[in-house]
């Protein structure tokens, strides 16, 4: 099946369309209109909506429509979509809630109006959905720009049961400058799943880490086998919640998603499939940013690099432990790495691992260090870990960062911890796709997901 016309549509049919600002018809008819694309307001209360000649029905629309968006409330959405088929319009994306996720009354409401649109070549987005929004391309969202920045172009494409979810990973990303391709709410899924977006995505060129958040898996068997043949080629990460008693309610009422099986056997099926696992919006773009700039690690063995020594203590914790961390191991030095580290470094800095530049640290230190660790065929991935307090640090160092993460042979994260200073540079990273993190504990994290993603690909040959 192809997805085209929902997500890169010439066309869109806003049902419900608005002239009052504040209201949803209004929202999604404004993002739609700086979309680029050609936008058809639908109301036939309504003469012109933000200046164009509004229609009174889809069916008076003079184009084929390749997405109609319906901003009706739940019991006129089967009206607005028994015109949709008899315009023969290609995906509908109706945004109210009322269906499933409020009982049996809704649960019936949209099993017919899947029945209705079943085998006739229409398809359905949701409901209960923000719908579709491409950075540089297509918004369906209801959600003003003013109020919920878009983030930039780039390679992540997330796919959620949770618009609220969606946009804060997709805000994160924005204020820290990371790239998304593109956000897509499945909702209640009456028709269209997460299986359908993880074919797509798979195949497409501009698509480096593929980023589900799920209640429910619509058909778990196939998830697992389309996951498994997709990981092979680009990375997944899966945030599946209510695996409690207590969760699985709330996703009831919240998608109308019966959230069954338990955690570890999620978990295990996960990993056997080579998806990444994360627990939260704070780590579904932790992993997802990572996995999508950095190669895999080809082992665990893990280099810390930074300029104080409590940080470096705490980093070794993170790195080893298998119960307050992530299992890896601290890379053994050699002798010449140690040697390169003495010399370019005060006579009482660290050259073990943790390496502790001490706070005479400058920008070209790390620079050396860099070198040298990178050339040290004990280490299989750096943490490098930044403060701004010591006086040799400038923001100078972000070139040095951006250079060594061209070049350098070993899969690398930053940390950088601080208050206000540190931001510019942190988010000046992650526009080169360099991922960078604000705490030891996620940057620790991201390493762990390229070591996943590696042994993963070690053990079906891709590596």
């Amino acid at each position: 099946m192809r997805l085209k016309a929902l997500l890169h549509p010439e066309t869109v049919a806003v049902i419900g369309a608005s002239d009052t600002p504040g209201k949803v018809g209004y929202v999604i008819t404004k993002n739609l209109l700086e979309s680029g694309v050609e936008v058809y307001p639908v109301n036939p209360n309504e003469l012109e909506v933000l200046g164009i000649k509004c229609n009174p029905s889809v069916l008076d629309v003079p184009e084929h429509v390749d997405l109609a968006v319906i901003a009706v409330g739940a019991r006129h959405v089967l009206t607005a979509i028994d015109e949709c088929l008899q315009k023969k319009v290609d995906f509908v994306i109706p945004v109210a809630g009322g269906f499933s996720e409020i009982g049996e009354a809704g649960k019936e409401l949209q099993e017919e109006m899947a029945t209705r649109v079943k085998g006739t070549g229409t398809r359905i987005l949701g409901p209960n959905t923000v719908g579709v929004m491409i950075p540089g391309g297509i918004d369906t969202f209801f959600i003003p720009k003013e109020r919920s920045p878009r983030p930039r172009p780039g390679s992540i494409s997330i796919v959620s049961q949770s618009g609220s979810l969606m946009l804060g990973v997709y805000e994160k990303a924005e204020v820290e400058g990371v790239g998304i391709r593109a956000c897509v709410g499945i909702g209640n899924k009456a028709d269209l799943n997460e299986n359908d977006f993880l074919r797509h995505f798979r195949s497409d060129p501009k698509t480096k880490c593929i980023t589900f958040y799920l209640e429910s898996f619509e058909d778990g068997v196939g998830f697992f086998e389309l996951a498994r043949e997709t990981a092979k080629e680009k990375a997944v990460v899966v945030a599946k919640v209510g695996v409690t008693a207590s969760g699985a309610k709330a996703a009831l009422s919240h998608t109308g998603a019966l959230a069954s099986g338990s955690d570890s056997l999620v978990s295990g099926m996960l990993r056997q499939c080579g998806a990444i696992r994360a627990r939260d919006e704070r780590e579904l773009l932790d992993a997802s940013k990572a996995l999508a700039s950095v190669p895999p690690m080809h082992g665990d063995r893990v280099a810390v690099v930074g300029s104080a020594g409590g940080f470096g203590v705490v980093a070794t914790d993170y790195v080893s432990s298998d119960v307050i961390g992530y299992g890896m191991r601290m890379a053994e030095f050699s002798e010449e790495t140690k040697k390169g580290i003495r010399a370019m470094s005060p006579y009482f800095a660290s050259v073990e691992n943790p390496i502790d530049l001490t706070g005479a640290v400058t920008d070209s230190m790390y620079d050396e260090a860099l070198e040298v660790v990178n050339r040290d065929e004990g280490v299989d991935g750096i943490v490098l870990f930044l403060q701004f307090e010591p006086p040799g640090m400038t923001y100078g160092l972000a070139d040095v960062i951006i250079d060594w993460a061209k070049k350098g042979s070993k899969p690398m994260v930053v940390c950088c911890v601080g208050g206000s200073f540190p931001v510019p540079f942190m988010k000046r990273l992650d526009e080169q796709d360099i991922p960078t993190y604000g705490t030891i504990k996620r940057a620790v994290f991201a390493l762990r997901c390229l070591y996943d993603r590696g042994r993963f690909l070690k053990r079906v040959g891709v590596l």
